[in-house]
């Protein structure tokens, strides 16, 4: 299933009967779902079971091209999204089949056999692909939305919860149980998976390591690298 999108537009929240693998094969996109928000590095796809809300905003001019599994079949997967690493061979199978789709909108014939192992190759790749633990929990108390949304739009500037408590009018101990409740992550921990997964995006995109944590707003590359490998395990430079 391909599409294509403008910078800026918004597919509105909608469910699929059947599983999804979300790519962007051009562009960027970023992924809401009820529980979290993905930024989706480039070479990566998001798996969506079926029937799991979602909405996609275009960070750029976006080509999507998506495959849809039977959620039969997509059960062995589990009820969770998580981002699949496209290996070039399941990204030129994801985009064969949908040269299939556009045949068949054309009225073009091709082999039902071909169709059946595009298909049964890209779900093996699928399970077989790496996969990263890099969503962000997305809280749906209003004053959370709002800090978190500003700390995605300024991550170089992290206040701290009596400076948003002073902002918002509420107390930072109401902050810091929300926090906590809301996301499963201290206010910290909340930014620094965040921190994590623009951190995936930028180094799926080339940018040096130095230039990342400048971005965002780390003293030192060593205070990031530090950092990275804490939560991952790997030096951004392993990961990259």
């Amino acid at each position: 299933m391909g599409s294509e999108h403008d910078y800026g537009s918004v597919i509105p929240p909608h469910t699929h009967n059947r599983a999804q693998l979300l790519y962007a094969s051009k562009g960027e996109i970023r992924v809401h779902t009820a529980e979290n928000i993905w930024l989706i590095p480039p070479r990566c796809a998001l798996w969506i079971p079926a029937f799991v809300e979602h909405s996609v905003t275009s960070l750029s001019d976006v080509r999507l091209s998506t495959a849809l599994v039977e959620q039969n079949a997509a059960n062995i997967l589990g009820d969770k999204c998580f981002l699949v690493r496209m290996t070039n061979l399941l990204k030129e199978l994801v985009l064969r089949l949908n040269q299939l789709d556009e045949m068949q909108q054309n009225g073009m014939l091709y082999s039902e056999d071909l169709q059946k192992s595009l298909q049964l190759l890209i779900f093996e790749e699928i399970k077989q692909s790496p996969t990263f633990p890099i969503e962000i929990p997305w809280p749906k108390d209003k004053r959370l939305v709002l800090i978190c949304e500003q700390l995605i739009k300024h991550p170089k500037h992290s206040k701290d919860l009596n400076t948003w408590s002073s902002i918002i009018g509420t107390s930072s101990r109401t902050l810091i149980r929300l926090f906590k409740k809301e996301t499963g992550l201290s206010y910290r921990g909340w930014i620094q998976q965040m921190h994590i997964v623009l951190a995936l995006s930028q180094l799926a995109q080339g940018q040096a390591i130095s230039h990342i944590a400048t971005l965002l707003g780390y003293t030192s590359t060593s205070a990031f690298s530090a950092m990275f490998k804490r939560h991952l395990g790997y030096s951004p430079q392993k990961f990259k």
